[in-house]
């Protein structure tokens, strides 16, 4: 099935028996939708042909070609242009059924081709859109109107690669493949802007006058004359304002050329040309600022809202035209002078110009005598006067220079200004575009990313019980101009790569084939929670994406990528918000070879819900003395909901103050609880309350009166300790034990958390005060995670068990893991991690009696915590 209209730029036909093939050029055409011809060809079979193969561009063959529009036969460089066009090349090949590559764009200096490069690298070529209008009889534009329509584009360059059979997503933008369009852009020149120069001459000259005038209006020439009174034989002089500024403001707009302030055109009123940036154009549908390189397939460029933004930036262009005449009156004003003339029938004749800026910068220029015969005393006097007037004159101009910089100043500009340029620039202008981009939109069409696409059936996926459909054939061309669209009379692609593959062929690698599958465990949850995914069926030795969703399938969080071992399984933990609302959360499990996805539900609970509402307590040790310390494990608690933990006597009295403590997600919770040493002995109890009013636990605690020795035999309280808590495989670790029966024999064994012996044991005798020491080597090979530290005498009395940790590199040796730093292992734990992560088996692992039970729970709740540290470890 093909999945867009129109010949493929590099239509993947030339070896239509062979498995698979490729093909590549930097440029081609199609007329009527016949392929013409190619430029910098090269083309690949998987069996006869294999490749690489490569073409490079011969521009001047290409421009020799004939072509006919329409009745008219034309030489192909009579309408496009390529001598701008770089070194560009191409390069294909098909290696398998399932394997194929094509390439088109820059060729490098070690002979391979590219996409990276600068974009002056790529070149340009020309399509000269008036000279196709009117061959294809689209004759509505006169030389009056516009008489040059060129379009400017940078070379394309395009790459499509099939991997086992899976056509590529190579950078994750504008789907398979991946493109790169180097510039675009449309040149038109036209009289009527060019005559527009004249008009802005004209604005010119009638800004002198209305600054003439301004200032006229506005000066005091009483109070200017009135300074030379007390000069004898002067007469009053006259006072003329001359404003000099038009050639100034003219070449202020027309000097150089102006760009609109979001970029999209450019305006050369001297030369009569107008730029638009049709990149520009652009509004990348994610929001992304990629511009014309991150667009989606078959993004058509220019289209019916094409003109009304470009009318809209022409208007905002002439408005800039508007801000930097107002802003070269502002520093044209030196030219604007009052000027000051005594002269009579004596032969006196003395000038002064002085500038409108001297009022604020205090340069005033020298007067000029041209006085003759008895009037030349008089003429000297004066000059004299003149000299020293400068802060009076500075007084008396000052406020007509601020008037004219002014607001009240400006606006009147404006007015002027917009009159004259919206009646002989604006609307004129305006008017020339419509029908140019009218025609525009009739004789051309501009596509990027364009790609044609076949697809076959491949099988049914886990989540569907349709047929799933394989992208077999992929044609991409990164710029695509097809004229007179209406009909495609012809097409000119730019940037060109396509590969057809068989991904049913020998080879394997059918992307149907995979039949992927997720679980997660725990299936339940609080919020703040994780749950571990697991996924089986993926492509192997590949990726995926696993997505946490809402009941709504919203994402939650983000992403989380992870690598397929060579089964095409994974597992990783997925962390669900502390503020997560409940429900029934998917996990969705998404293929990154072949997009296919598999989900899991998992049911977001409130943490009273979590574990079964079984609260145990457990004291240790169970008899003390004031001022002793003793541990409190809690278990079966709601996760998450604080507990309060208090010490109380025989009648319920509280016994010191209470403590606060939070059972994890595995339900549990230790923590210290300081016997007061005011301490009445007897009989105590030791209570912890959940929060939210759901069941607590007690557990007894007897204080003993200090001095006293506790009841009972010191040897039938067995407890072990092994330090360090956390090792490397083959490191030794020294255990410890206490309230063992003297004389006996200990066998000290290290387990997984399933029972199974890790390595030899080790045996010891109890020593008279009811103690052991001996330490226990770690094998070399024992894989990192909790292995269990198993005590047991030979006379079948109570033994005792401890958990330590194995970590794959360097803990720092100390026993509580308190200042382990970061070593070279995959697990470079803090102290602070070790710490919790210990505290965490104390409280799954409770007291001896109930740890093999749970050996299983222990497992999966271990696994999360591990899969939490790692997490921690790779932020």
């Amino acid at each position: 099935m093909v999945t867009a209209t129109g010949l493929p730029a590099v239509a993947v036909d030339n070896y239509p028996d062979e498995p698979s093939e490729a093909a590549a050029s930097v440029l081609d055409s199609t007329l009527f939708q016949e392929a013409l011809l190619a430029a910098a060809y090269s083309d690949a079979g998987s069996e006869s042909n294999p490749g690489p193969n490569e073409g490079n561009l011969n521009v001047e063959l290409l421009g020799s070609q004939v072509v006919k529009l329409g009745d008219v036969e034309v030489r192909l460089d009579e309408i496009l242009d390529f001598g701008q066009l770089g070194a560009l090349a191409s390069k294909s090949e098909a290696s398998s059924p399932v394997d194929a590559h094509a390439v088109s764009g820059l060729l490098g200096a070690d002979g391979g081709v590219t996409l990276d490069g600068k974009t002056e690298d790529f070149g340009k070529a020309s399509v000269d859109v008036l000279s196709v209008a009117r061959l294809l009889g689209v004759d509505s534009l006169t030389d009056e109107i516009v008489d040059q329509l060129l379009l400017e584009v940078g070379a394309g360059a395009a790459e499509v690669r099939a991997e086992d059979g899976v056509i590529l997503d190579q950078d994750g933008v504008g789907g398979l493949g991946q493109y790169r369009v180097a510039d675009l852009d449309l040149f038109l020149h036209s009289p009527v802007i060019e005559d527009a120069a004249a008009s802005i001459h004209d604005i010119g000259g009638s800004v002198d006058t209305a600054v003439e005038d301004l200032v006229n209006e506005n000066l005091d020439d009483s109070a200017l004359t009135g300074l030379f009174d007390a000069v004898p034989g002067v007469p009053t002089p006259s006072v003329t304002v001359d404003s000099n500024m038009q050639e100034t403001l003219f070449e202020s707009v027309v000097g150089e050329p102006i760009t609109s302030a979001n970029q999209l055109l450019t305006i050369d009123l001297s030369t009569g040309e107008l730029q638009v940036h049709l990149d520009k154009l652009v509004d990348n549908p994610d929001g992304s600022e990629g511009g014309l390189n991150e667009l989606p397939p078959n993004f058509e460029l220019i289209d019916d809202t094409t003109y009304p933004l470009i009318a809209e930036t022409v208007h905002e262009l002439m408005e800039e035209v508007t801000n930097v005449l107002i802003g070269a009156i502002e520093d044209s004003l030196d030219a604007v002078t009052v000027n000051l003339a005594f002269t009579d029938e004596t032969g006196l004749d003395v000038s002064w110009s002085i500038p409108l800026t001297s009022a604020v910068d205090g340069n005033f220029p020298e007067a000029e005598n041209n006085s003759t015969g008895l009037a030349a005393p008089v003429a000297e006097v004066l000059i004299t006067t003149i000299n020293t007037l400068g802060p009076a004159i500075s007084e008396l101009l000052a406020p007509v220079y601020e008037l004219v910089i002014s607001d009240e100043g400006d606006e009147i500009f404006e007015l002027l200004v917009n009159d004259l340029k919206t009646g002989a620039i604006t609307e004129p202008i305006r008017e020339l575009l419509s029908p140019v981009f009218e025609v525009l939109a009739e004789v051309i069409s501009i596509t990027i990313n364009r790609q044609v696409t076949e697809t076959a059936e491949a099988g049914v996926t886990p989540t569907s019980t349709e047929a799933a459909e394989v992208v077999t054939s992929f044609d991409l061309s990164a710029l695509s101009i097809a004229l007179l669209p209406a009909d495609e009379i012809a097409r000119i692609n730019l940037g060109n790569a396509a590969v057809r593959i068989s991904p049913d062929g020998d080879g394997g690698g059918n992307p149907g084939e995979i039949d992927p599958s997720l679980t997660v465990d725990p299936v339940t949850v609080a919020p703040g929670q994780s749950t571990i995914a697991t996924g089986e069926g993926y492509t192997p030795d590949s990726t995926a994406t696993v997505q946490l969703t809402d009941p709504e399938g919203n994402p939650v969080g983000d992403a989380i990528p992870v690598d397929t071992d060579s089964e095409g399984s994974f597992s990783v933990p997925v962390p669900v918000p502390a503020d997560a609302e409940l429900g029934v959360y998917p996990v969705v499990g998404t293929d990154d070879t072949t997009g296919q996805a598999a989900e899991a539900p998992l049911a977001v609970v409130a943490g009273s819900d979590i574990c079964a509402m079984d609260p145990t307590l457990t004291v240790e040790p169970g008899a003390v003395y004031p001022g002793d310390t003793v541990s409190v494990v809690g278990q079966g608690f709601p996760a998450g909901v604080p507990v309060v933990v208090q010490l109380r006597d025989a009648e319920g009295n509280p016994v010191g103050d209470p403590i606060t403590v939070t059972p994890d997600e595995a339900c549990g919770f230790i923590t210290d609880l300081t016997v007061p040493e005011d301490a009445e002995p007897g009989d105590h109890v030791v209570e912890a309350e959940p929060e939210d009013g759901t069941p607590g636990a007690e557990a007894p605690l007897e204080i003993l009166p200090p001095g006293t020795t506790p009841p009972g035999d010191e040897c039938t309280d067995p407890s072990i300790v092994a330090d360090p808590a956390a090792v490397e495989a083959g490191a030794e670790v020294m255990v410890t034990g206490t309230g063992f029966p003297a004389g006996a024999t200990v066998t000290v064994q290290l387990q997984d958390t399933q029972g199974n012996d890790i390595g030899d044991p080790v045996t010891v005798t109890v020593g008279d005060d009811c103690g052991f020491e001996t330490p226990i080597t770690v094998p070399e090979g024992t894989p990192p995670g909790v292995i269990i530290v198993d005590a047991q005498p030979d006379d079948g009395s109570p033994g005792a068990q401890t958990p330590i940790i194995v970590v794959a590199g360097s803990t720092g040796g100390s026993g509580d893991g308190e200042d382990s730093g970061a070593g070279d292992g995959d697990l470079a734990a803090t102290g602070a991690n070790v710490t919790a992560l210990i505290a965490a088996m104390v409280l799954l692992l409770g007291a001896g009696a109930v740890m093999i039970k749970r050996r299983r729970e222990i497992s999966q709740a271990f696994a999360t915590a591990m899969g939490k540290m790692t997490d921690k470890r790779s932020v």
